[in-house]
Parts: C-alpha cells; structure tokens; sequence
C-alpha cells in the first residue's frame, strides 16, 4: 500500500492532506525495488529484523510510503556477501533526488532480535532509534525499473548495549546502512595466505580486511571502525586529525576468504590485520592496520565486475 502526503498550495493554513499515489503526475514514476544484505559480524548466529514500512522524502519535501505487506521478518546474517532479501518491490516512486529513505521497523521486542554463537537460543533485545533507520538520500531516474540494495555493515551500525559481561542488548544504528544502486554496484572478494598469520603481533582473533575510499590515502590516517557522532563516543580518546575510517570491514570465513557484496563503483584502498581484536564500532581503539605493515593494496572497482585480491 502506498501514500502520499501532500501540501494544498491555496492557502498556508489548510492542512496536510492524503492523495493516492499516481502515475499521472508530471514527473514519471518507474518502478522500483529495494532488498537487503549485510557485512558479517562475528560472534552472532542471527540479527533479525521485523522491516515493517519504508518512507521516501523527496528533495521537495514530499512523503511517500510503502507498507511491506505484513512485515517481513528477516535474518540479515543469512544474506551475506552478495546474497539479498527483497522485501518491498515494484513500487511507483518519482523520479529525482531523495533527501532520506527511513526504514521503519515494528516495535515488538519478540519480533527484533539478536542470537549470540555461544548462547544459542537466548534472544538478546534488538532495538533502533524511535524504531527507525534514517539512511540518507539517493536518486530515482527515468529507468524503467530500478532495483537497490540497503546494505547493513553490522561491524559499524550494531552497538552492544553495557558489554559481554552485564549487557542489555543491542542497538542498531544507521551508521555503517549504505542504498546502492545495483546498476552501479561492484563487489571484492579475496584471501588470505596463512603465513601472514605467523606474525609476533597477530592474533588468532583479529584476522580483518579493512576497506577505505580512495587511492593514495596515508597508511598512518588509517584507523579503526568509529563513529565520533555517537552520543557514547569517548571525545578523550579520538583518532588524530586526518584520520580515514574504513567504509567497511570484515572478518575471514574458515578457509581465510573474504567478501564484500554490494559497493560502489571506485577507487578504494584495501588492507590486512592480523591483530584486529574487539574492534569497538563507536570508540577509537587504536588497532595496527595494516598488519603486517606491507598488507595494503589499491585497486579499483567497476559496475558489475567482481574485483579480487590476495593477501600474501
């Protein structure tokens, strides 16, 4: 289902009123799709997600939204790399700047949920902001159908709520939510050669691919995921100025391979750790990336061409 809010333009004080959507309107309407997917995160067996409407705010302030029939209960941490949910499609949307995408998310604690590996079972809450992920704009054009990816980093967006010891859940944040358009998504894929692992620094849990924007970046601005705009950020440990926070990371699968699934087309930086332990999503925790210090490559990415990589 689908509605639009609408201003009258005869007089300030009339109020808001609701209109149908249509494709009557000047601007041409293609129709739309959005899926999800995500960056892994270590220690979980499930991150569920209860996606119940999706609102779209134009560039002229108009609103529109679309009800997900029903909600759709999703596992993101099924969906990895390259694999997508849809969960609304062929909707009517004008074409143009969008300011904002807002996911709105049913509010039931038992609809929303995080399943620790080593407490398999145990539901642990998963909560977001007023029960809403305010993701930032994109652009509908004059294709016919347009598909997008909303892509969840958990590494940045999901916050442990205290910690391991006294928690009282998670927090699920619009930090490190991406909107890719599939037409210009790429994707990385790589390994890693074991050898780097025998390193007097590493750690058997801190084996991690960084990935930065940007070609010729400074090894030593390179940090850590942050997020110096969180209201818990600790402003008495911040990063030096320059720093250059990853645009995603990831961990390695059991045969030490790595993915990243939907990215934008460019120029990206990519590194190796082999001690990246407790990498906190908010604080600065000052890890070494890369390491060792030669495990840092540039590559470029195109629309629709897998790039790789291996680190050796």
């Amino acid at each position: 289902m689908c509605v639009k809010l609408a201003k009258v333009l005869l007089t300030a004080s009339l109020p808001l009123f609701l209109t149908a959507c249509s494709d009557s309107d000047s601007n041409p309407h293609p129709r739309v799709d959005f899926s999800v997917s995500d960056a892994p995160v270590e220690g979980l067996s499930a991150v569920v997600i209860a996606f119940d409407r999706l609102e779209f705010i134009h560039a002229d302030g108009e609103r529109t939204f679309h009800d997900i029939a029903g909600y759709e209960q999703i596992n993101l941490l099924e969906y990895p790399d390259t694999q997508s949910a849809l969960i609304i499609s062929d909707i009517a949307l004008r074409t143009g700047e969008y300011k904002n995408l807002i996911i709105h998310i049913k509010p039931d604690q038992d609809l929303n949920y995080v399943i620790k590996t080593d407490a398999l079972g145990v539901q642990e809450d998963l909560k977001q902001p007023s029960n809403k992920l305010k993701l930032g704009g994109f652009t509908v054009t004059d294709e016919a159908v347009q598909a997008f990816t909303i892509e969840f980093d958990l590494r940045q967006s999901l916050v442990l709520r205290g910690n391991n010891n006294n928690n009282s859940g998670y927090n699920l944040k619009p930090h490190g939510v991406t909107i890719i358009d599939n037409d210009g998504a790429a994707s990385l894929s790589g390994s890693v050669d074991e050898s780097l692992f025998a390193a007097d620094s590493c750690v058997a849990t801190g084996h991690f691919v960084y990935l930065y924007q940007g070609k010729e970046l400074d090894a030593d601005d390179l940090v850590d995921n942050v997020d110096l705009l969180d209201a818990d950020f600790n402003h008495m440990n911040s990063p030096a100025a320059g720093f250059i926070a990853p645009y995603a990371s990831t961990g390695l699968d059991d045969v030490n391979d790595f993915a990243f699934g939907f990215l934008p087309a460019g120029d990206y930086t990519l590194a190796f750790s082999c001690s990246a332990v407790a990498d906190d999503p908010v604080q600065f925790d000052g890890l070494t990336i890369p390491d060792p210090v030669d495990q840092l490559i540039e590559i470029s990415l195109s629309a629709g061409e897998p790039g790789s990589h291996t680190f050796n």
